[in-house]
This record gives C-alpha cells, structure tokens and sequence, in this order.
C-alpha cells in the first residue's frame, strides 16, 4: 500500500463500507422477502429492477461525472442508496422496493463508475497489476462479509436496513476528510470499432457466455436467500451460505484463470458447465439433508458460476486487435446486463412453479444450454477456427461497469477511454434497456 499514490488506500476503504452495505442488502432483501410471505416472483423482479436500475445508471450518470466531478456524483448517489436502503424498513411493500431497486441499481452504478474511473487514474502502467489483484481481493471480500453481517440483527426488524444505510453514508466519510484531487484526465482517443455480428463471429463462445453469466449470477444473488429460507435454513446458516460461496470465487478465478492460459479457454467454460449442471443437480436431492454438504456442493457449482464472466470475457480478448478490446469488452457487458435482467424473474417463476428447488433447476439447466452450445462450437472450425495466442487472463468482480476495463494490465493507456454515447443502437437493437450498456472507450 505504502509504494500506491496517496488517494488510492483512501478510495479503497470507500469502496469497503460501500460494498458491505451492499452485500448486507442483497442477502437481507431476500431473507425478508421470505419471512413476509411475498411470493418468489416479486424476489426474482426485485433483483431485474436493480440490475436495468445499473444499466440505466451506467449510462446516464457518465455525463454527470464528467460535468460536476467524481467526488459530487459519489456524495449524491450515496446519500441516495443511504435513504432507500432505510426506506425498505421503514415501508415493506414488494412493490415500493421494486422502485427503491431501482433508485439503487442507478446509484450503485454511479458510485462503482466513481471507483473504478479515479482508481485507474491514479495508477499507472507499473502499479496497475498490483492495484487491480487490490482491488479484486477488496471487493470480493466485502461483498462477502456484507452478506454475513446478517447475523447482526433481526432480518424481521427495520435495524439490519438501518445498518446498511449507515455503511453506505459512512462509505463518504474517506472523501470528505481529505483533500484529495480527482483522477487524472487522459487524452481523448477513439479506439477502433467492432460490431455485434463481427464479435459473434469470432468469439460466439464469449458472447454467449456472458450473456448466460448475467442471467446465472444475478439469479443466484437475488434468488439464494429466498431459497435458504423457503426450505429451512437459519438466518444464520443463509447468512454463512452466502458469504462463503461468494469467497471462493477469489480463489476459483485464480486456479481456473492459469489453466484458461495453457489450454483453449472454451474447454475450460465447457468442463465449468458441466459442473454446474451436475452440482446443480445434487443440490437438489441433498439441500435437506445436510448443511455442510449442501455448501460444499453449491461451492462447487458458484466457484465455477462467478468465473464465468472473467473467462468469457478472456476468450473474447483472444480474437481481438488491441484497439478492439474495450470496445468489444462494453459490447459484452451489455448482454451480461440483458442476462442480468432477465435472469432473476425467469428463476423465481421455475420456483413458482415447481417449489424452491427450481432455482437449481433453473441454474442447472442454463448452464447445460450454455455446455451444448460450446460442445457444438468445438465441433465446428467456422468463426474460432485455427490456433490464437491467448492473452493472460485477468480476474474479474463481481460487480463492476465499463470502466473496469480501465483497470486491465494488459491495456496500454491510449486504448482506454471510454464514451458512453457511441452506437447504442448498433450493439443491441431489439433491446433498448439492455443497449444503454453499449459503451466504447475514450480516455
């Protein structure tokens, strides 16, 4: 920490009382829905409501960023997420949450944007490895411990909401006691552009990919409370699930990130398919019989699911010019923002209709979609044929917006910048929500 500029320790305690807040939440909001009796549906609409609340905010807030500063925008949408936060204790009604999800999906965005942006302004081509692995290791572990901060208080009360708002106004604290600058500026350079099409002709494999990871990720965060609860877990049982299937993702990303570099990156998603449709089914038939083999076998099946995104995104980078990547990169979270929306409802209906076990059903069954079409994209020399020089792979979060890229070692600075308002209708023309997310890079 002692060799990184100045402001970074202090945007990285930000970026800790933001995050806790916001894994607390996550995980409250589903144990509460459960204990109110609201039906599995309404949890599955809360999750889509935050996730086009994100992609709305991704987009709109940029301009706001650029226009009143880094530090304004990240005291505005923390306040924000402060009051909603309470406003969910203080009025439980499924259908005021969906607008208060929403309110918060913008406000996240904004704050993440915030983050990332100054965080890669401040580091440079030496440091950006170290500050990135920082930054990883900082996230994942406070969205984890976020989730476990429910064994605090009564989910059944309004105090957990209050915690929570606490968290994220204390996440403004770092800021306002220090006289720090905003993040360097860079020069404005318009990388090369790449087309939908021409993306999923070289690497349909990535693109699909993503799409399914948003469409599973999201589903987990939203639904997995609401199913500890449905089938008889203890708050605090639900509380360590959460929090522990969550941290094995900082483990998996490495172990399956080095083996993506020796071998084809598609074999690798392939066998994690594989494994999540098999843990998806085990943990149907064992979620009753024991606590610790049912986290043991979900850890399995989340260690693979939250990789997912970070080794698509890798095998993108593969069939990729170097001015291409971000480009490219903002094109893929666009479809990880479409999955992340329709991900959570369509799980809650499964649940719906067949109980709590759909959600493995749910998990189970994409991803063994997701199997059959990279085992039909094997077989096929069209689009990815031939040898590639693979790129190192570099760990993604799991919660992040366009401006991540910023933070990629591999990049050179002239390739990152990223501007908001080019093509959004090119990228995702049948899906005006999900096209907000359509964003290229200029400095």
């Amino acid at each position: 920490m002692r060799s990184l500029p100045a402001t970074l320790p202090i945007l990285f305690v930000c970026e800790i009382s933001f995050l806790l807040g916001h894994g607390l939440i996550m995980t409250l909001l589903g144990v509460r829905m459960s204990l109110e009796g609201f039906p599995s549906h309404m949890a599955g609409l809360l999750m889509s409501s935050f996730s086009l609340g994100f992609v709305l905010g991704s987009y709109l807030l940029e301009k706001r960023i650029r226009s009143v500063g880094h530090i304004r925008v990240f005291a505005a949408c923390a306040g924000l997420l402060a009051v909603t936060a309470m406003l969910h204790g203080l009025w439980v009604n499924p259908w005021a949450w969906l607008a208060w999800r929403l309110v918060g999906g913008v406000a996240t965005a904004g704050m993440l944007m915030v983050m990332e942006s100054w965080v890669s302004g401040e580091s440079t081509n030496a440091n950006r490895g170290q500050v990135l692995g920082l930054y990883m290791i900082i996230s994942t572990m406070s969205l984890a411990g976020g989730q476990w901060m429910l064994n605090f208080g009564d989910p059944s009360g309004p105090a957990l909401f209050s915690v929570v708002g606490m968290l994220f106004a204390l996440s403004l604290v770092p800021l306002s006691i220090h006289r720090i600058h905003g993040p360097r500026q860079a020069l404005d350079i318009q990388p090369r552009k790449i087309r939908l099409k021409a993306l999923f002709e070289r690497a349909p494999v990535g693109l699909v990919g993503a799409f399914t990871a948003g469409m599973m990720a999201q589903a987990f965060f939203a639904m997995t409370p609401f199913y500890g609860q449905e089938i008889g877990l203890t708050t605090g049982e639900t509380a360590r699930f959460m929090a522990i299937t969550t941290m094995v993702a900082l483990f998996a990303q490495w172990g399956l990130g080095r083996l993506s570099d020796r071998i084809d990156r598609r074999k690798v998603i392939l066998g994690m398919a594989m494994v999540m449709t098999v843990s998806g089914a085990i943990v149907s038939l064992v979620a009753r019989l024991d606590f610790l083999v049912l986290l043991l076998v979900a850890c399995f099946h989340t260690a693979m699911l939250h990789t997912l995104y970070s080794l698509s995104l890798a095998h993108t980078n593969d069939w990729l010019e170097p001015g291409e990547v971000v480009a490219a990169n903002a094109k893929l979270m666009i479809w990880y923002g479409i999955g992340s929306i329709i991900g959570p409802f369509s799980a809650s209906l499964v649940m719906q209709l067949v109980g709590p076990d759909g959600l493995w059903l749910f998990l189970g069954s994409v991803s063994l979609a997701l199997g059959l079409f990279v085992m039909v994209r094997l077989s096929t020399r069209h689009g990815e044929s031939g040898e590639v020089e693979q790129e190192p792979f570099v760990a993604v979060p799991a919660l992040e917006t366009p401006h991540f890229a910023e933070l990629d070692p591999r990049l050179e600075p002239a390739q990152m910048a990223l501007n908001f308002e080019h093509d959004v209708a090119e990228s995702a023309p049948a899906v005006s929500m999900g096209a907000a997310w359509d964003q290229k890079n200029a400095p």
